[in-house]
């Protein structure tokens, strides 16, 4: 019986992603391809390229002179549909460049937050199941350290850094807790009946925001370009808690002066 390719398969579907990431981001593919990532026979390979071409008419041809599959004008994102990351991941992965090349891809390195894993491991489970527990808290806002009792129920990102969104039985509302001032954890005795629910966490809203009229003419359409803004205006659904980190995070607002990060560079950067 010959290779075949199940698509209701979740390997299957993965090896049809990357192949769709290497048609369409780097414009050629080889059953080695396949077969050195997955570890699958040359022959699975061949059904897994027929299958893509089945779910994709004319999107790859045979080179004979280059024993490649390059891609046609008719190729269309099949699994992928053209995500940037998926061609950020293939840079990442791709080791067998040109000498000197091979790095191709950087990110902001921030400093390290640190949390115990044992301490995430228990915010995490407190989640799970819907309980209390005590924390031992350094606050920037109140300028205080010690013990909180919080009824943990989700975890954000701010594009910096993680919080911990949590009832706070000691000031009885819902708040956002750095996970990096979060020193250490234990069990805790009180009954977390009576949380609310978070409004904030489960309503959203939209922000519409455009590029400023003060600005040039090439610059608006510099913005409109770079936010895909449809009739110069640019709209993002946000959960309500986390606004505010939004419009800091695009530059559209100032954090909040108490939360405002301490920090002052020491020196000059140098080159």
């Amino acid at each position: 019986m010959g290779n075949k390719t199940n698509t209701d398969n979740w390997s299957a579907r993965e090896r049809l992603l990357y192949l769709d990431r290497l048609a369409y981001w780097r414009g050629w593919v080889r059953r080695a391809d396949l077969s050195e990532k997955f570890g699958i026979s040359v022959p699975q390979a061949s059904a897994d390229i027929a299958e893509y071409l089945r779910l994709n008419p004319r999107a790859l041809r045979y080179d004979l002179n280059r024993k490649r599959y390059v891609t046609t004008s008719a190729l269309k994102p099949a699994f992928d549909g053209g995500n940037l990351d998926g061609a950020m991941q293939l840079l990442v992965a791709d080791s067998n460049g040109p000498a000197g090349q091979v790095d191709r891809v950087a990110r902001i390195d921030l400093p390290h937050r640190h949390v115990s894993p044992e301490a995430i491991r228990d915010l995490v489970r407190a989640v799970f199941a819907a309980s209390s527990i005590d924390i031992y808290y350094y606050s920037m806002s109140s300028g205080t350290e010690g013990w909180r009792t919080v009824s943990p129920h989700a975890f954000a990102h701010d594009g910096y850094r993680w919080h911990m969104r949590a009832w706070g039985h000691d000031d009885h509302t819902h708040k956002d807790f750095v996970l990096g001032r979060i020193a250490r954890v234990r069990p805790s005795n009180h009954a977390p009946a009576s949380v609310p629910r978070d409004v904030d966490w489960h309503e959203y809203v939209n922000v519409r925001f455009q590029a400023h009229r003060g600005l040039s003419a090439v610059q608006r359409e510099a913005l409109e370009r770079d936010f895909a803004m449809r009739d110069g205006v640019a709209s993002v659904r946000v959960r309500k808690a986390m606004l505010l980190y939004t419009l800091v995070y695009l530059g559209l607002a100032e954090p909040d002066p108490v939360s405002k990060r301490r920090l002052a560079l020491v020196g000059k950067a140098l080159r």
